[in-house]
């Protein structure tokens, strides 16, 4: 083997190889280092037919270093593959795009040239192949769905308003206190087996008053709606499997799909504070589970019955830049094995992970949650490898305190490093209290201590969903995602418990609506809509009902009326104490069937007025 082939072969199995090469009798120092990341790995497996090739050394690359990569992919079954280079927003991950898709069941081959920074610091050149899927499925099987039905007809939340549409789920709040008063609720309730039927973004004041609402019955339903940290709301349209951005206005000012070929799935989407990304898919492959080979071992020597056609979902995650591209991807295919999963392996759909919560941890490293492992899973951010895992049968810890949690979902860290996590605990064939958690680790002796828990009493399980949510004054917001009707199980939709857990709010929606999370983030909405004004007549008068959907800021309403359109005045001002606010009249005068509202600020100004209406369109026509 010559030199180069030496230098080749140690610097992609090595991190970094130094060799001292005689050359007219003066030393000469090679320094050659690994990639930082680099994706997809070598031998990888039910790789997606767009992916793209991505590699990252470490430092930033100058235009000399970026003109100077070199990039060779070449198909088992297209041939060599032509495309664009593309040097990504953080100015270090170079992307090499090809022109068209590989090959489902390929075997592609990259080569990519060594690069030199400085003089000092090379790269060697990089080899290896990867192997395209064969049945790649687009879509994600998202929540499970339940046999849950609606006993009866949906109640409506607000029959007596004249401003809200009547299909909103019903909620009866239980428990409300002064003390739980941090932020509004972003939640995004929807019926269990018909989208259609009153699934809703709503934002609920501390009081649980409705503070904003947007319909998602056209889009089957709406998740993960929440305050991003650079102060965009954020929710998934299951509709396109895209998540939508909203700034303080509700106006829709950025979107973010999956790359590469993926889907992207309804459970997170988190903004980094570079401006990056995060957000998962789920990869549905069909696989010949009965030639399934594990190491050395068949898996039918072990599993019977397996399925020659089975629909295997791995774990896709996603890093994207401000430009879209992606410039990280970690596939559970490449890091966790089939055995890692409580589900059956047998089954015909075989949802081996499940992801269903990613956070960025203290460190700048990522937190994953995998429903189907139990298990918690921290991942490198530069380099996709795994630090540790947290629970499940690869747990790397000692569990002291407490029991480990099961099918859980969304993890965090806090500031002071603990972790929080809601504990569905059960199954739907076993049920069990769902809880949720705190923990504080040990990352280097792995032990993970609970601190604190709480269990509501009559307990709630979570069958699937949910979330725990820890707020600047300590208290903890809980969403019990999908409650079981189980015998001796209530049926409660999200809580909020002081550190001593002593329950400060409490809100249940109608069964069987469910949300997926539930959150709590302080928040001031300017809607660029007018305020609305209906009107509704009984035997006692009229009564005029008026709001502004999404107004945080308003502290009153004045009500104008008069004979005709040009002749409004004053008759009457109502302090804002609900999302609408009405106002009844008796014995106005004769022809005054002309109104219009102005919502007023805290100092009485006026932020902007609705449309006049008329409450007689025959004998007071609206004139433009």
């Amino acid at each position: 083997m010559d030199l180069m082939k030496i230098i080749r072969f140690l610097s992609t199995s090595v991190g970094m190889v130094s060799m001292f090469v005689s050359y007219s009798s003066l030393p000469m120092v090679f320094q050659y280092y690994s990639p930082q990341y680099y994706s997809p790995l070598q031998n990888s497996e039910y790789v997606s037919t767009g992916a793209t090739i991505v590699i990252r050394y470490g430092p930033v690359l100058s235009a000399q270093n970026f003109a100077d990569m070199k990039f060779t992919v070449e198909g088992s079954k297209s041939g060599s593959h032509a495309g664009r280079i593309i040097l990504a927003d953080d100015h270090k991950t170079v992307i090499f795009k090809p022109t068209y898709p590989f090959a489902p069941g390929e075997q592609v081959m990259v080569s990519i040239d060594g690069l030199n920074f400085n003089g000092q610091t090379s790269y060697g050149p990089l080899s290896y192949s990867f192997r395209v899927a064969i049945h790649q499925q687009p879509g994600s099987p998202g929540s499970s769905a339940s046999g849950q039905t609606l006993p009866g007809e949906p109640r409506s939340a607000f029959p007596n308003f004249l401003t809200l549409p009547q299909n909103i789920p019903h909620y009866t709040v239980s428990q409300t206190s002064p003390d739980n008063g941090e932020g509004d609720i972003f939640v995004a309730p929807f019926y269990w087996t018909k989208g259609t039927v009153g699934s809703y973004l709503l934002i609920l004041n501390g009081q649980g008053q409705i503070v904003y609402y947007q319909s998602m019955a056209d889009d089957s339903a709406g998740f993960d709606f929440k305050v991003q940290p650079n102060g965009l709301l954020s929710y998934f349209d299951q509709k396109d499997s895209t998540f939508y951005l909203m700034n303080s206005h509700y106006q829709v000012v950025g979107s973010y799909q999956a790359g590469d070929g993926y889907v992207a799935d309804e459970h997170d989407l988190q903004i980094l504070p570079n401006g990056d990304v995060l957000l998962m898919a789920y990869d549905a492959e069909s696989v010949d589970m009965s030639k399934l080979v594990l190491g050395t071992l068949n898996m039918s020597t072990i599993v019977p019955d397996l399925k020659v056609n089975a629909t295997v979902t791995g774990l896709v995650i996603q890093e994207l830049d401000p430009s879209m591209n992606v410039i990280f991807e970690w596939r559970s295919w490449d890091h966790f094995s089939f055995l890692d999963s409580y589900i059956s392996l047998a089954d015909q759909n075989v949802d081996l992970v499940h992801g269903n919560s990613l956070a960025l941890a203290n460190d700048g490293n990522l937190l994953l949650s995998s429903r189907d492992q139990s298990e918690i899973t921290k991942i490198n951010l530069q380099t996709g490898d795994i630090i540790w895992r947290l629970g499940g049968k690869a747990n790397m810890f000692q569990f002291i305190n407490g029991q480990p949690f099961a099918y859980q979902h969304d993890v965090r860290q806090l500031p002071d490093g603990d972790i929080t996590v809601f504990d569905n605990q059960g199954t739907e064939q076993a049920p069990a209290p769902s809880q949720s958690l705190e923990y504080q680790l040990d990352e280097t002796k792995r032990t993970a201590t609970q601190v604190w828990g709480f269990t509501h009493i009559p307990p709630v399980f979570g069958q699937f969903m949910g979330d725990t949510q820890r707020l600047s004054d300590g208290n903890t917001f809980i969403d019990w995602g999908a409650p079981s009707q189980a015998a001796g199980y209530a049926y409660d939709s999200m809580t909020e418990v002081a550190p001593d857990g002593s329950i400060l709010f409490d809100l249940s929606f109608d069964q069987p609506y469910a949300s997926y999370r539930a959150l709590r983030f302080p928040w001031q909405g300017f809607p660029d809509t007018q305020p609305a004004l209906g009107s509704r007549f009984d035997v006692n008068g009229i009564t005029l009902g008026y709001s502004w959907n999404g107004a945080t800021e308003v502290a009153a309403y004045r009500v104008l009326g008069g004979k005709s359109p040009q002749s409004l005045g004053q008759i009457d001002e109502e302090a804002k104490t609900d999302f609408e606010t009405q106002s009844h009249f008796t014995g106005l005068p004769e022809g005054e069937c002309y109104f219009q509202v102005a919502a007023l600020d805290r100092s009485g100004n006026v932020m902007a007025l609705s449309k006049i209406i008329s409450t007689d369109d025959v004998t007071c026509p609206i004139t433009s």
